[in-house]
């Protein structure tokens, strides 16, 4: 270990079990990841604050959740600022080619990450999206420089990466390359489909099986928390929306609903009828995840990161007290 670590990060690679929890806001005063880490930080060790946007320039706009980041340090829960190319729309793939085209161009966009970073973070947790395969390499000679700024002051470099199952998937990501230089690795086994698709589940087991065994040949398991959503889609002929775990069975009532349940994904669906529209909703609940925590132990993973904060109900934090922290 580092012998240079800050006290709160190695505080944090000391814990042999990480719960990691994603904080973002959808909209002005959206207060739900703030009310959850209040209510359940005792049963987070980590959070990654959904805070800066990057710019074709290397710049980022956004800023920081300070509430949140106060709240962690004084409960001795580790903050990472997370950096993305989310522009509200999609992950936006034209920043990180202007920012990977030359080294230049990189040391600029570190330079701006480290000049944003707070004194009190644990490090920096990368969620750059849709990199694509000819910047491969370069997106790995970022992450090295990045390692580098980082661990010279004490500092975790952190990721999320896309759940593929071939080389061909998601070419951009080189999973051994990644699993060298960052600290740990979140794997989002989540939106096998996605709102811009067909319905369907949104972390069938199958899938979430497969995209972890081809994981584990190149990421050292330690280093890999497991992806949990906490939500699910609603399809129909409208524009596909985001259903946050603890409103479904509001919806289901509302609906009359059926909850239905495939045993091929293990996973919940159901269908319901607005108007002569005709939806269609696959989403996660407590028992799907409950399952799903089986695999931190079955693949000896470091543990799981959950999309997002308050998105989920008390019941779930009763089976990850039940399923992880036992």
């Amino acid at each position: 270990m580092n012998s240079s670590w800050t006290p709160i990060a190695r505080r944090l690679l000391e814990k042999r079990l990480w719960i990691l929890g994603y904080t973002a806001e959808d909209f002005q005063g959206d207060s739900r990841a703030n009310d959850t880490l209040l209510q359940q930080g005792s049963r987070i060790d980590v959070y990654a604050d959904f805070a800066f946007q990057l710019k074709a320039d290397g710049q980022f706009t956004g800023q920081v959740n300070t509430f949140l980041l106060q709240e962690a340090v004084k409960r001795g829960i580790a903050p990472f600022i997370l950096y993305h190319n989310f522009n509200g729309k999609i992950f936006d793939p034209i920043p990180l080619r202007s920012v990977l085209s030359s080294t230049a161009s990189q040391q600029n966009c570190i330079r701006h990450m480290m000049n944003s970073l707070p004194s009190t973070a644990a490090g920096v947790h990368v969620d750059f999206e849709g990199v694509e395969a000819p910047y491969r390499i370069p997106f790995l000679a970022f992450l090295e420089s990045l390692n580098a700024e980082l661990h010279n002051r004490g500092l975790l470099l952190t990721i999320a990466i896309p759940a593929k199952r071939t080389e061909w998937e998601a070419p951009g990501y080189d999973f051994a390359g990644i699993g060298r230089l960052c600290d740990s690795i979140t794997l989002m086994t989540y939106d096998e489909h996605y709102s811009g698709g067909s319905p369907g589940p949104i972390a069938s087991l199958p899938w979430m099986t497969q995209a972890l065994d081809y994981a584990i040949r190149y990421i050292p398991n330690e280093k890999l928390l497991l992806g949990i959503p906490v939500y699910g889609y609603d399809w129909s002929s409208e524009p596909t929306r985001l259903v946050p775990m603890r409103d479904i069975p509001e919806l289901i009532t509302r609906t009359n609903a059926r909850p239905l349940w495939s045993d091929q994904a293990v996973e919940p669906y159901f269908y319901y009828w607005a108007g002569r529209i005709k939806h269609t909703l696959w989403y996660e609940n407590e028992l799907s995840a409950k399952v799903r925590f089986g695999f931190i132990k079955s693949y000896k993973l470091r543990g799981i990161s959950i999309w997002r904060l308050g998105f989920e109900t008390s019941r779930f934090w009763q089976e990850v007290t039940g399923k992880i922290r036992k």
